[in-house]
């Protein structure tokens, strides 16, 4: 599970959760009780606190295990959103429009800027999408798309 979709189900339960420095710290905003945790270090360490019962219900707290057990079950590498790369074509002039993007529809390809436009022209890729590719890459130059 991905740190993004153990957040979101979280948020979807009404918890909040912060970062420490080795944990996801999980707390009930009314009662602003920390009721949980899970490390960001290791594997399999989480835990949840007596007062879950309470704060959130025995219901709430059971989802909240699965959920922490589903997390915390999770290798640590598998837990982060894979890297992104553009492609582009080093011989092309024109820097701001060497970009490779496929469509999602036809897979057909063309050189263009480096932005993605929603539903149709992809235009940064995984590693394993480009190791997957069925046509040459090689000549072409990645760089790592950056949030």
């Amino acid at each position: 599970m991905r740190t993004s979709e153990f957040k979101a189900i979280l948020d979807e339960m009404d918890l909040a959760v912060y970062e420490s420095e080795s944990a996801f710290i999980i707390t009930e905003d009314e009662l602003n009780w920390d009721i949980a945790n899970v490390s960001k270090d290791y594997e399999r360490i989480m835990s949840i606190e007596e007062n879950a019962y309470e704060a959130i219900g025995s219901e709430q707290t059971r989802k909240l295990f699965e959920l922490l057990t589903a997390y915390a079950s999770t290798t640590l590498d598998e837990r982060e959103e894979p890297k992104m790369w553009y492609l582009r074509d080093p011989v092309l002039s024109d820097e701001s429009f060497n970009y490779l993007k496929i469509n999602r529809k036809t897979g057909d390809r063309i050189y263009g800027d480096k932005y993605d436009y929603g539903d149709n022209w992809q235009a940064y890729y995984t590693r394993a999408e480009i190791d997957a590719f069925e046509f040459p890459t090689d000549h072409l130059k990645e760089d790592e798309v950056m949030e």
